[in-house]
């Protein structure tokens, strides 16, 4: 059923979202007998037992009987969320999370989907309003951050799945909570979808062709929008909207979208990108607007875009350094800093004072080579710090006296001590632009 469709992979490991469901149980089956004909064929599986059933327990130990008498090296995993609204939305996130987390460079994740899952997503997209990139729903392959989803079943139909355990007498879970009509896609897959079969035998395939056409029109518009977007893609991966007020709105809102599908994230709803679009081309200047975008925010700083990952706020942090022989580790992943020969040469602190980072100040201050105090706003403006960062730069301080940002200025002190020592901040702002995968 799938033997040129895996074969076609020069990857010869592949990780098995293995529920132990019907979908799953014949896609193990497939996948066990092409090994018994290619010896070098590597199969993982991993379970994700999502605690929401009181048969859960037992469908883990179905998973173990069927891996250990196969010898299938299998994971186990536990979800624990609260059964709040969202839940099916909420448990696919933690569920790719976590399986993500599991899937090894040289793995490929193999998933049961098929035909009528591919119906209820589009039926799901068309609810929620979504456009072409939306109605494409699941996509036989997916870039899965740096790796990949293969949905080998993607053009069989479940009937044609129950048909093959039938006949080849296979062993399943039946998972009761899908005839759970509270849940959207169980309503849509018992109550809608048989209304509509009954009427159009062919509705199933033709919701099929409807989401390959749209992946087709999709692919064909990214590949036109790639070749123009470069022209606004800086070096840093920040988005130029300088111009953005002088192009149609489509082109805008089309390359905007793009540049956040970039990003490897969750594609953007239509409501995302029509915010960034007015709140962000248009507002004034002066403005700091952002779009959350799960554990990502959008940003605007003079003229550009940025996509960054949300950090804590460390406005009322304070970090004693008290040994100066010893790194100080700053938290947020921003490194550490190291006493050393190699940095730069600040005023050394008296023995009286105690040295600390904090991350906020407000006020006037006199930076080395000016002749006249400025607000700390307008240094940062100066030396082009957007203002997501400035609270991630350690500030060093002697007691309550500001020394100097780190990496940026150094405070004009009169009347101290000429004696100096070095330090060196080893950081790693960088990955407030760190397209690390995250399913969200």
């Amino acid at each position: 059923m799938i033997d040129k469709i895996i074969n076609q992979y020069k990857n010869k490991s592949f990780l098995i979202a293995y529920s132990g469901g019907l979908d799953s149980t014949v896609l193990l089956d497939q996948l066990l007998k092409i090994k018994k004909t290619k010896p070098d064929f590597n199969i993982r599986a991993i379970h994700i037992n999502h605690n929401i059933s009181e048969f859960s327990k037992k469908w883990t130990e179905h998973c173990k009987k069927i891996c250990n008498f196969y010898k299938i090296p299998l994971i186990i995993e536990n979800i624990c969320l609260d059964k709040n609204n969202n839940i099916e939305e909420k448990l696919r996130i933690k569920r790719y999370n976590i399986i993500y987390n599991h899937l090894s460079l040289n793995e490929i994740l193999l998933t049961g989907h098929h035909m009528n899952d591919q119906c209820e997503t589009l039926i799901l997209s068309l609810k929620r309003g979504s456009g072409p990139t939306g109605l494409s729903s699941m996509s036989f392959e997916t870039t899965f951050g740096n790796k990949k989803i293969v949905r080998p079943f993607l053009k069989k139909t479940k009937k044609e799945l129950e048909l093959y355990a039938y006949k080849n007498n296979l062993n399943w879970i039946e998972d009761f909570s899908n005839l759970n009509i509270n849940y959207d896609r169980n309503f849509i897959r018992h109550k809608i979808i048989p209304i509509l079969e009954k009427r159009w035998p062919f509705f199933i395939k033709n919701c099929f062709r409807t989401t390959y056409i749209c992946q087709k029109e999709t692919t064909l518009l990214n590949k036109l929008l790639d070749k123009k977007i470069n022209n606004f893609i800086k070096f840093d991966n920040s988005l130029d909207i300088k111009n953005f007020k002088n192009i149609k709105k489509e082109l805008s809102l089309a390359l905007i979208r793009r540049w956040v599908s970039l990003q490897k994230i969750k594609k953007p709803s239509y409501n995302n990108i029509q915010y960034i679009y007015h709140q962000m081309i248009y507002s004034r200047l002066d403005a700091n607007p952002k779009c959350i975008l799960g554990t990502h925010e959008i940003r605007r700083y003079k003229k550009s875009l940025y996509f960054i990952k949300k950090q804590s706020n460390l406005k009322n942090t304070i970090l004693f350094w008290h040994k100066k022989e010893k790194n100080l580790t700053l938290p947020n992943n921003l490194g550490f800093l190291s006493q050393n020969q190699t940095g730069i040469a600040l005023p050394a602190p008296e023995n009286h004072q105690l040295i600390n980072i904090r991350f906020q100040y407000e006020g006037n201050i006199l930076i080395l080579g000016r002749s006249k105090k400025r607000k700390i706003k307008k240094i940062w403006q100066e030396k082009n710090i957007p203002p997501w960062l400035r609270n991630q730069i350690p500030l060093l301080f002697y007691n309550n006296d500001l020394i100097s940002a780190l990496g940026v200025f150094v405070i004009n002190i009169k009347n101290k001590s000429q004696n100096t020592w070095i330090i060196s901040w080893y950081n790693n702002l960088k990955s407030t632009y760190n397209n690390s995968f995250s399913f969200s």
